[in-house]
């Protein structure tokens, strides 16, 4: 019985941390990109069950043709082991929603940790994208400025 007690203070606290996650009330606190010089990368070590249960608004209104690449994969949840659910390509239209905190994906050198729940208006599929894949704002950040 104790067994099932520590594992439930422990699931509970992991959800807990993962609840918090992304929860910055404004734009202006969206983590920046860190230039680190890595290689490119893309592993993510979690679970299934943290592809489910995030949260998202549509706050964001801006649209357009903002996939930075082809064939980036639309996921259900923030992280790379997650399920992708489709594609988006550079002539594709999608609308921001939002954006949460998730896996670290670099790219050419830099590191983005957060990732856009978007909609790809071209192919219906709604999903999570790392930023590191969306065009480049004009603050150096990528994606949704507006937390979910």
């Amino acid at each position: 019985m104790k067994v099932y007690s520590a594992v439930a203070v422990v699931l509970f606290a992991a959800s807990t941390s993962l609840a918090l996650v992304g929860t910055a009330s404004a734009a202006a606190d969206k983590p920046l990109p860190v230039t680190t010089g890595a290689a490119d990368t893309d592993q993510s070590g979690v679970g299934i069950m943290a592809c489910t249960g995030h949260g998202h608004g549509n706050s964001d209104s801006r649209s357009g043709r903002l996939f930075d690449g082809s064939n980036v994969n639309i996921r259900r949840g923030p992280h790379t082991g997650c399920t992708s659910d489709g594609q988006g390509q550079l002539t594709h239209n999608v609308d921001y929603h939002c954006y949460t905190s998730g896996d670290a994906v670099t790219r050419n050198g830099v590191t983005y940790t957060t990732w856009t729940y978007l909609r790809d208006t071209t192919t219906g599929v709604r999903g999570r994208v790392s930023d590191s894949l969306l065009d480049l704002n004009s603050d150096g950040t990528r994606g949704s400025l507006s937390p979910c």
